[in-house]
């Protein structure tokens, strides 16, 4: 029996760093093992990520349009 595995991955890439410090997300998923990444095309301050939840903290307009896109 084969077991079929999906994931999403939302993260802010760091290495990508703009001057201004604003870093883009980018989202991986995983299918059977096999990965594929691509930009959203959103900047963020990474301070404001939680990594844990994969989305942008707080209430504010910028989360909400962040985590709705």
């Amino acid at each position: 029996m084969i077991r079929d595995t999906f994931s999403v991955l939302f993260y802010p890439k760091t290495s990508k760093a703009r001057k201004n410090g604003e870093t883009p997300i980018y989202c991986r998923i995983t299918i059977r093992g096999q990965r594929a990444g691509f930009s959203t095309k959103r900047f963020i301050d990474p301070e404001i990520w939680d990594s844990n939840a994969g989305k942008v903290k707080g209430r504010n307009d910028l989360a909400k349009s962040v985590n709705n896109y």
